[in-house]
């Protein structure tokens, strides 16, 4: 695996998604989804794949990959779907034909109103009600039209004026309910797909509390079967049409494009098309660094990131270290060769409040808007979920911003975030290595190499004795300094 390859391998977000990989003509011969794309990409490298002739054959082809962020598991399912279809790749044995998705269509124009379960790629033959999906299979579409029903009965006769066996088992309700009973089913059902259900779920909830406290075991074991039903057709379909890859990433990058519009007009800039977005971090108070990603028109673009390493100071200080780097990143503006730095940012964000901004605020040069972002109070009705709260210096004042939430800030933010761990990590895993044998007086690489070829690792140094060192490096002195400092610190 190429140096390239592992530095991508590192840098990827621990979030679903779908994954590709590319032969070294740049063909996509793998296409993948992921609940967690680093874990799942790493794996291909790290298992023993004994079992699966295919991927051992596949892998030594990847000289490349690519990675698509989705909002959910689901989603990342059917991006996977449609670009296998499109693409082909010659590792995918599955679906590649050209079978068109299902979809629940729910029947609104109708004395009857009801539900089915049709295959369609022309959305526009549906003019009577509203489609729902589309769904990856014919397993997931059935076990949610049958949850549906049972929550919402409706009737899928042919003749709705007549009694039918789902009637009489509670899942119709019959020709004798009114069109009332009809139109508030079928409401409750589009609330159901569109996610629309937290009122429902607080109503059920208290209802099986209240059953439960009167010893109705049996009712309150019901409703908690009706609530995890609710939760579950609340998390399995938060999405209404999808298409090609390009449509996808198109709607996320609008979604990302109207909320740096609408905080443009708050922060009154020209425009906003840069945004820059800064971390500190440190390991135990030492090796500080800082890191900064970017996003081009909503879209964090990895190839600009960069890691500052903090020269000015040994011990932390938070204030100082990003007036640092945020200075030296200032610099580089209109004079620097690389294309991460010789851009102006329309907009710099800050992980922190008002101390962060007081102490930088001066080494911004103006054109440019300066914001910073804290955790605030928790919600009251989010599990204790924190909001974010922003802050903006504002002609000699720091003010808080009364704006609602906005996750292409919140993106960036936990972005640096990451980013600053992955470098962590690695640096961590050098720490390690480097901090015993390269620290003792005396151990050079020549000395070190033995060692680690005689021993195998500094952890099986540790266990041998002082004279099987001195067997392999024949110096006592230095002998005696490894084996006393291999006995006083730990890996």
């Amino acid at each position: 695996m190429s140096v390239n390859l592992k530095e991508k391998i590192l840098l990827l977000p621990d979030s679903p998604g779908v994954y590709k990989f590319y032969n070294k003509n740049g063909e996509i011969i793998y296409i993948g989804k992921a609940h967690s794309l680093r874990n799942r990409v790493s794996s291909y490298f790290k298992s023993d794949h004994r079992d699966r002739p295919r991927i051992i054959s596949m892998i030594p082809l990847i000289a490349d990959l690519e990675v698509t962020q989705t909002d959910n598991d689901i989603e990342a399912l059917i991006l996977e779907s449609a670009l296998i279809k499109q693409n082909q790749p010659e590792y995918n044995s599955m679906l590649k034909d050209d079978k068109s998705y299902a979809w629940l269509y729910v029947i609104t124009k109708s004395r009857y109103p009801t539900v089915k379960i049709v295959r369609t790629t022309n959305k526009s033959e549906f003019i009577n009600g509203k489609l729902f999906g589309p769904y990856p299979s014919g397993k997931t579409i059935k076990r949610v039209f049958n949850y549906i029903r049972k929550l919402y009965p409706f009737c899928t006769s042919k003749d709705p004026s007549k009694p039918c066996f789902y009637s009489r088992i509670g899942l119709c309700p019959g020709p004798d309910a009114s069109e009332e009973v009809y139109q508030n089913n079928i409401k409750g059902i589009i609330n159901l797909l569109k996610g629309r259900n937290y009122n429902q779920l607080r109503v059920l909830a208290e209802k099986m509390r209240t059953y439960a406290q009167n010893r109705q075991y049996e009712r309150a074991a019901e409703i908690r079967d009706r609530i995890n039903d609710l939760k579950y057709l609340g998390s399995e379909i938060k999405f209404n049409y999808f298409g090609t890859e390009e449509e996808y990433v198109e709607s996320r990058e609008e979604r990302m494009r109207k909320q740096l519009n609408q905080l443009q007009k708050i922060l009154g800039l020209e425009k906003l098309n840069r945004v820059e977005c800064y971390d500190i971090s440190n390991i135990q108070g030492k090796m500080s660094y800082g890191s900064m990603v970017v996003s081009i028109n909503g879209v964090p673009t990895n190839r600009l990131y960069r890691i500052f390493k903090i020269r000015s100071m040994d011990t932390p200080n938070d204030y100082l270290m990003l007036a640092e780097v945020l200075s030296r990143r200032i610099k580089h503006i209109n004079g620097d060769k690389d294309e991460s730095l010789t851009e102006k940012p329309d907009l710099i964000i800050i992980d922190g409040g008002k101390g962060q901004l007081s102490a930088v605020h001066k080494i911004i040069p103006s054109g440019i808007a300066i914001l910073g972002i804290t955790k605030g109070r928790k919600y009251k009705r989010k599990g204790g979920k924190k909001k974010d709260e922003f802050w903006i210096y504002n002609n000699g004042t720091i003010e808080q911003l009364k704006i609602g939430p906005q996750q292409s800030i919140s993106i960036l933010r936990d972005e640096a975030h990451r980013f600053a761990i992955i470098h962590h990590r690695k640096l961590r895993k050098f720490m390690q290595k480097k901090s015993i044998l390269d620290e003792i007086k005396g151990v050079g690489a020549i000395t070190k190499k033995k060692l680690i070829k005689a021993f195998g690792s500094v952890e099986q140094i540790r266990g041998v004795s002082l004279e099987e060192i001195d067997k392999v490096i024949h110096n006592k002195k230095i002998s005696e300094a490894i084996n006393s400092a291999l006995k006083r610190f730990k890996v």
